[in-house]
C-alpha cells in the first residue's frame, strides 16, 4: 500500500510539473503572439501612414499643377497676337471679353471719382464752380499724362471725358473727384457674338445683364455695340464702348 502511495505521489508531482510547463508555455506563447500582433499592428498603421501621407503629398502635387496650368493658360491681351483677327471665334470671343472687363475697370476708375491719389486741401474750380483737387501721384504731371493711361486700353478714337475730369494749371494737374452711384441692379456684361470684320477692326455684341428681382422686378438684358480697332503701333484697342453701370 505504501509503494502505491508513493507511486501516486510521484505522479501526482510529475502531472503538477506538466501542467506549470504547459501554462508557461502557453503564457508564452501568447506574449509572443501578443507581441507579434502588436508589431503587425504598429507594421499596418505605419505603412498606412506612409501610404496616406503619400496619396496626400501625390494629391497636393497634382493641385499645384492643375493651378499652374490654369494660370499659365490665361489667356494673353490681344496686342500680343500678331494675327489677332485670323484667331478662331472663340479665341476673339474669350479676348473680347476680357478687353470689355478692362474696359469697364478704367473707365469707372476715371469716370467715377479719381484713379490717383489727391490732395483735397488744395483745388481749382470751373465756370460751374466744381472743385477739382491736386493730383499729388507721381508721374502725373499733365493732362497728357493722364490721357496717356487712358490711351493704354482706349483707342486714340474714343470718346472720352478726360479733358473734362481733369484740368491743368501751373504745370500741375487736378482732378474731378465727383463720385456717382452705380446702377445696382447690373449683373454682368458677356460678349456673346462677332458681327463684323474689317482690316484691324472687330465688332461684336455685348449683352449688359440686369435683375431687379430683389426689388420686385424682372430681369433684362440691354444690348450694345462694342468695337476694338488694331492701331498704327500694332496694338488692339477699345474704339467703342459704354460703361454698363
Amino acid at each position: 500500500m505504501k509503494k502505491y502511495w508513493a507511486i501516486g505521489a510521484a505522479l501526482l508531482m510529475l502531472l503538477t510539473a506538466c501542467d506549470k510547463k504547459e501554462d508557461k508555455e502557453n503564457s508564452s506563447s501568447e506574449s509572443v503572439s501578443a507581441v507579434t500582433t502588436e508589431t503587425k499592428s504598429a507594421e499596418e498603421t505605419t505603412a498606412s501612414t506612409e501610404k496616406k501621407s503619400e496619396e496626400t503629398s501625390t494629391t497636393t502635387t497634382e493641385k499645384t499643377e492643375v493651378t499652374t496650368e490654369t494660370a499659365t493658360e490665361e489667356f494673353t491681351m490681344p496686342e500680343d497676337i500678331p494675327a489677332f483677327e485670323e484667331e478662331l471665334d472663340e479665341k476673339v470671343l474669350e479676348a473680347a471679353q476680357l478687353f470689355f472687363d478692362k474696359a469697364c475697370e478704367v473707365e469707372q476708375k476715371f469716370s467715377l471719382g479719381t484713379p490717383y491719389s489727391i490732395d483735397t486741401s488744395e483745388y481749382i474750380t470751373n465756370e460751374y464752380d466744381w472743385q477739382f483737387y491736386l493730383v499729388t501721384e507721381q508721374g502725373i504731371n499733365s493732362i497728357d499724362d493722364v490721357k496717356a493711361e487712358f490711351r493704354e486700353v482706349f483707342s486714340k478714337d474714343y470718346d472720352d471725358d478726360i479733358d473734362e475730369l481733369f484740368k491743368q494749371k501751373d504745370g500741375r494737374v487736378y482732378s474731378l473727384n465727383g463720385n456717382r452711384g452705380t446702377n445696382i441692379f447690373y449683373a454682368g456684361s458677356e460678349v456673346v457674338e462677332i458681327t463684323g470684320r474689317d482690316e484691324g477692326e472687330i465688332r461684336f455684341k455685348v449683352l449688359d445683364k440686369y435683375d431687379e428681382t430683389e426689388y420686385g422686378g424682372e430681369t433684362y438684358t440691354e444690348e450694345q455695340e462694342f468695337i476694338i480697332v488694331k492701331e498704327d503701333d500694332g496694338k488692339w484697342k477699345v474704339s467703342k464702348f459704354k460703361l454698363p453701370y
